[in-house]
């Protein structure tokens, strides 16, 4: 499954109570950071049929703040099909003796997300008459890299949002 990593700023410093510090920063990126990149991996499958639900870890080591959020759940293969794109592939039909499906010639289908990272639109088809068959030649799909446009969108904030927790844990260990 395709996951996304962030890594915060690394502290350089000798004379650091790792224990504050761990205790802060936890608190602010469950408080804060893993809500937030939820929403937005959430943002990309709000009109979706079969949604896909993330889940964040977050994995603090001794140099480095690592959070990966990975799609979850019963439809966490649509999004790697969508992320990582298909091949060109036989459909068959499974439970009918054929499949049904509107179709209006090639390029009439506009998806509800396209290359490289768009999300938002409708889904439909533009002149679409019902059409049977047992089997269709799907054309496969091009990836859509949405964790990536994702980390770069959010990177700025995610640097502010760090920089900050951090300030938090140092000043409550001067207290």
């Amino acid at each position: 499954m395709p996951t996304v990593a962030w890594r915060a700023i690394r502290s350089r410093r000798i004379y650091v109570n790792a224990p504050t510090v761990r205790k802060y920063l936890q608190a602010g990126i469950n408080a804060e950071v893993k809500p937030h990149f939820v929403h937005q991996f959430n943002k990309v499958v709000t009109n979706w049929k079969h949604r896909v639900e993330f889940k964040p870890r977050m994995f603090l080591t001794i140099d480095a703040i690592k959070l990966t959020v990975s799609a979850v759940g019963p439809h966490r293969r649509i999004w790697a099909f969508v992320t990582k794109g298909t091949r060109p592939h036989i459909i068959r039909a499974k439970r009918g003796k054929s499949l049904a499906f509107l179709w209006g010639g090639p390029g009439s289908y506009t998806p509800k997300t396209s290359p490289p990272a768009n999300y938002g639109g409708s889904g439909t088809v533009s002149g679409g008459k019902m059409h049977f068959s047992q089997q269709v030649k799907h054309p496969g799909n091009k990836p859509r890299p949405f964790p990536a446009v994702i980390r770069k969108r959010e990177k700025p904030w995610y640097n502010r949002t760090m920089e900050n927790m951090w300030r938090r844990a140092l000043r409550a260990m001067q207290k």
